[in-house]
């Protein structure tokens, strides 16, 4: 049995070798090995009678994220998408329902194959005489594996056997996304409880939407235990990854044989947190001594092998956010035991969060593709496909310029080019003309103004590469060398406008990183209206989803009921009637029955534009104080049971920092609706000053975008010669400096010699 202290010492190392962010030591009490729990033994899992398999569909539009047909096109090509399977699910049967069309010139030849995890399942030819074709495919259980896996269409189309052009028109196969569907039968699965297996607990990958991941506290949460609750819901949020999650909150039962009953019918996993005393039912059998600190724990159900607790207890309540900011941590080392006490938790200075929020700040306004979530990626074949980049511009009448870095493989033709697209406008063509191959460094494609909006801006990668001989010549063609490679550290960079920022839920609602966020979510505050368990579980379900859009720990983000007023991003969570009189006039919410619209008219906005380098532009700043806020005329109109069953998401800027408010006329609609706009749809949605829906409904939005704007700038050649030349004009500048000196010296000799009198030399006037 090895020691506690040499354990201690072996997960300090296992942490700094991960080089995590927050060093966490984790002591192991060797009672966790002798112990074994026999509700978790996975022979009793095993022993368990087996229910009955049920019937999922999936379609292949939910698994891309949209209904359009997608089109197959050229002599060669293909789709990707990603089957799910979840840890806990034991597929019986696996079929794949596929529906399509194929073009009517296809030869006899042309076929389709369908390849899972790398292997080819299944092939059919391409008959194009047919209106359209269904296939039903059994996926061998053989080629599945947890979690996602890889399914590929592709194609081999031929319209001719002599002189193919490989990317003629009449070359095309359609799968419709709506009719074709994936049909699973699957029965729940016992697993280990094992702290090693907490992701598998919380699975991405799911068949259906997720029940309510519901958050188990002995009473009303407050203080420690509503901060550690908040937690949890970052480390439920997380593991989900990009999976939209609801989470509820509600009191565990004093006996552990009635937790099942109170879990969601559907749900197989809850979390409980509490004291040692208020879980002695629950932690009894595992060996988990009341000394230890606090403690993560996960057991089966012992009516059911195939549900699961995971168990946050502490001496007090005072320690439960400490096991709670380990569950929350990601990618942690948890190790192959039921249980573990956490100790020693070390959090960053405040120092170090000052240096790392510095080190966001960018002084030149450039930032890497890196930045922007793209990675160094080679295209090849046809069609070669593109990146798609999403970036956020805050500036008035300000224009961007793209510097690429890339290279390109020899043996193309001439008309290979890479073309840079900013919201479906080209701006600029790179050549990949040079048959022996080339690269390029730095080589910029700017963005005028009058292609970039304010807000959220599309700007897309668009490679065309082109074969020596297109195969019409009766000449041979090969894909194998239609291949360019674009790195992530190409750069970004904006010029001139004014730097405007007006609320937007748009800003929340970001996929993404915020620079403008301090690191872990230093200054920001989720604060409830009220501690009753419907607003409690919206919160939380808010709290992860900021968790997944941010895609970072917010371990620094406070979770409270009432304001924080040390925090500087402030979301409120709670029903109109018990906000704070002051929130409600700040984002236009009269009362419960009464909703105060703003409805934009028109606006416009005085910007000087000065394009130039970083230092004048201090300068100008400077000299100029802060740009010119727009001018926004609106009509208000106050609207009588406008709010009734519906919920709210509003945001404005209050005293300089934005303030958020999500809210309904009672808990259970803001419980509701929270918990219907996180999913992918509605969330995408939210944009503008204020935003309502009702469950199940679409998001409506007020927004000032919409309005005719005028925008008045100030624009010099000087600014935009000093960008372009900044040393040549230092360099005149300087020059005309000296030429002013010369100029006034000998004006002044001039003026002295005609109208003062000659001074007398001192030594004659001696003399005389």
């Amino acid at each position: 049995m090895m020691h506690p202290t040499a354990l201690t010492s072996l997960y300090r190392h296992a942490l700094a070798a991960a080089r995590f962010a927050v060093v966490l030591p984790l002591a192991l009490a060797p009672l966790a090995m002798a112990q074994t729990d026999p509700q978790n033994d996975p022979r009793t899992a095993a022993s368990s009678k087996r229910t009955d398999a049920t019937e999922f569909t999936i379609p292949l539009s939910r698994l891309m994220g949209n209904d359009k047909p997608v089109r197959l096109t050229g002599v060669a090509s293909s789709m990707k998408l990603s089957l799910p399977l979840p840890g806990l699910m034991q597929a019986r049967s696996v079929r794949l329902e596929l529906a399509g069309t194929a073009s009517r010139a296809l030869l006899a030849s042309s076929q389709l194959e369908i390849a899972v995890n790398g292997r080819v399942i299944r092939q059919f030819g391409l008959d194009g005489s047919a209106d359209g074709f269904r296939h039903s495919i059994n996926v061998p259980l053989s080629v599945l594996r947890e979690g996602f896996n890889e399914v590929q269409l592709t194609v081999a189309q031929h319209y001719t056997n002599t002189c193919e052009y490989p990317m003629a028109s009449q070359l095309w196969t359609e799968i419709q996304l709506r009719e074709s569907q994936f049909v699973v039968s699957a029965t729940p699965k016992a697993a280990a409880a094992r702290l090693d297996t907490l992701d598998a607990l919380f699975d991405k990958a799911v068949f259906t939407d997720a029940p309510p991941v519901s958050v188990f506290t002995a009473q009303t949460p407050k203080g420690a235990v509503l901060s550690a609750s908040g937690l949890v819901a970052q480390g439920v949020g997380h593991r989900h990854d990009y999976v939209p999650v609801r989470i509820a909150s509600a009191r565990f039962p004093s006996a552990f044989a009635q937790l099942g009953a109170a879990l969601p019918p559907k749900a197989r996993t809850g979390v409980v947190l509490g004291t040692f005393t208020e879980l002695a039912s629950y932690l009894q059998g595992l060996g988990v001594p009341t000394d230890s600190g606090p403690v993560v724990a996960v057991r089966a159900l012992p009516e059911d092998p195939t549900r699961f607790v995971v168990i946050l207890a502490a001496a007090t309540e005072a320690e439960l956010p400490i096991a709670a900011t380990a569950f929350a941590l990601q990618r942690m080392p948890w190790p192959g035991r039921a249980w573990v006490a956490v100790r020693d938790l070390q959090l960053p200075s405040t120092a170090a969060m000052e240096a790392a929020a510095a080190a966001q700040k960018v002084s030149n306004r450039s930032l890497p593709l890196s930045a922007l979530g793209y990675t160094t990626t080679t295209y090849s074949g046809l069609p070669t496909g593109n990146a798609t980049l999403r970036l956020w511009n805050s500036s008035w009448q300000g224009r961007m310029q793209l510097r690429l870095h890339l290279n390109y493989g020899s043996g193309m033709a001439g008309q290979s080019a890479l073309n840079v697209v900013a919201n479906g406008v080209m701006h600029g063509s790179i050549p990949l003309s040079d048959p022996a191959g080339g690269a390029y460094t730095s080589y910029a494609v700017t963005l005028p103004t009058g292609s970039l909006r304010l807000g959220w801006n599309t700007v897309e990668l668009q490679p065309v590469l082109v074969p020596q001989t297109n195969g019409g010549e009766c000449k041979p063609f090969f894909l194998g060398n239609l291949t360019t490679t674009i790195y992530d550290d190409s750069t970004l960079q904006a010029f001139g406008g004014s730097p405007l920022m007006r609320p937007d839920l748009g800003l929340i609602a970001r996929d993404g990183r915020n620079p403008q966020m301090a690191p872990l979510g230093e200054g920001m505050a989720v604060q409830l209206t009220d501690a009753e368990d419907a607003t409690v579980g919206a919160g939380l379900t808010l709290m992860a989803k900021l968790t997944q859009v941010l895609r970072t720990p917010l371990l620094r983000a406070s979770f409270q009921v009432g304001p924080d007023e040390k925090a500087t991003n402030r979301l409120w969570v709670g029903t109109m009637e018990r906000l704070p009189e002051q929130v409600r006039e700040r984002t236009g919410l009269a009362s419960a029955d009464r909703l105060l619209l703003s409805v934009p008219l028109v606006q416009s906005v005085k910007v000087p534009v000065l394009e130039e380098s970083d230092t004048l532009t201090r300068l100008q700043a400077l000299l100029q104080g802060p740009p010119s806020q727009p001018l926004v005329l609106e009509a208000k109109v106050a609207l009588n049971d406008a709010s009734s069953r519906h919920a709210i998401a509003a945001t404005a800027f209050d005293g300089g920092h934005p303030l958020t408010v999500f809210t309904a006329a009672s808990p259970q609609d803001l419980e509701k609706g929270l918990h219907d706009v996180v999913g992918y749809g509605p969330w995408a949605q939210l944009r503008g000053g204020m935003a309502f829906w009702r469950p199940g409904e679409p998001v409506k939005t007020v927004i000032s975008e919409d309005a005719p704007f005028s925008a008045y700038t100030v624009r010099g050649s000087l600014g935009l010669l000093i960008s372009q030349y900044p040393w040549w004009s230092l360099a005149i500048v300087l020059a005309m400096i000296a030429l002013v000196v010369v100029l006034t010296r000998i004006v002044l000799a001039r003026y002295r010699r005609r109208n003062l009198p000659a001074q007398i030399h001192p030594t004659s006037a001696s003399k005389a």
